[in-house]
């Protein structure tokens, strides 16, 4: 972990990080992993303004259409949404007259194998934490259950003792396969 990168967690997340480096990241990698457990349990349970209120305002949320997509900018997506698009979908989703969504779909997202991803140097970036993680998420409406899996990227930003989400990618394993469109973020 770098000196900027030790000096900030000690002045933005917590004074009673462990002194050593290697327990000092396996407590960041704790509080990483349940920030990422809280974040998909508030899409489970619907809590969509809190799920909001986790992204940093110029952050963004996307979901490539094929692995080596280099860009969301200059191809076709199958999810790109910044600040007004998500909500918008939230506001969507809490409407009675979005009858796509009647009955209201229920999911359950799964996570593991969270990590850390450290620069060439074996460092931490000073100010975004580069987190991967793998999912699958099952979707369930009108008696119909819809199975998604593959990996998560995200940036996140040390806040006050917890974190924001700068940007969370989504990359499907069948990306670039025929997709039943999602009534939840992934």
């Amino acid at each position: 972990m770098s000196k900027n990168m030790s000096d900030n967690m000690s002045s933005n997340m917590s004074k009673d990080l462990p002194e050593h480096p290697a327990l000092r990241d396996v407590v960041l990698q704790s509080r990483i992993a349940q920030f990422i457990y809280r974040e998909l349990n508030l899409l489970d349970n619907q809590q969509w303004q809190d799920w909001l209120d986790l992204f940093a305002e110029d952050a963004v949320y996307w979901a490539p259409a094929t692995h080596d997509q280099p860009d969301p900018y200059s191809h076709v997506s199958l999810i790109f949404d910044d600040d007004l698009l998500r909500k918008v979908r939230v506001a969507r989703y809490e409407t009675p007259y979005a009858f796509s969504l009647q009955p209201f779909p229920r999911s359950s997202h799964l996570v593991s194998n969270v990590l850390l991803e450290k620069n060439a140097q074996g460092e931490m970036p000073d100010d975004v934490i580069n987190v991967s993680a793998r999912f699958l998420m099952t979707e369930f409406q009108k008696d119909t259950p819809i199975h998604y899996s593959g990996a998560y990227h995200y940036e996140l930003l040390p806040q006050a003792g917890d974190f924001e989400i700068k940007l969370k990618k989504a990359i499907l394993v069948n990306c670039e396969g025929a997709q039943v469109s999602s009534s939840i973020y992934f």
